[in-house]
């Protein structure tokens, strides 16, 4: 997978997940402490969060390190 695919699969994922769960790009910054301007980043894939970050947010929305990464995973939502 190349760089530019994952940070796709992430920022769609991420996307789908933070509005299935009802929560503005600045409350999920909030309960991740983050900016809602680096939620943002992330949800273009100007960038992808780091592992520890991402590990909190596969806990938070109850999913695996693997939805995040994976292809079309947001369309089990």
């Amino acid at each position: 997978m190349t760089e530019e695919r994952l940070k796709k699969n992430i920022a769609k994922n991420l996307s789908s997940l933070r509005k299935s769960a009802g929560l503005t790009q600045a409350e999920l910054g909030e309960k991740l402490t983050y900016s809602d301007k680096s939620i943002s980043k992330w949800e273009r894939g100007d960038g992808i969060p780091d592992l520890k970050t991402l590990c909190k947010m596969a806990e938070l929305f109850s999913v695996s390190l693997d939805f995040f990464v994976t292809d079309g995973a947001s369309e089990q939502l």
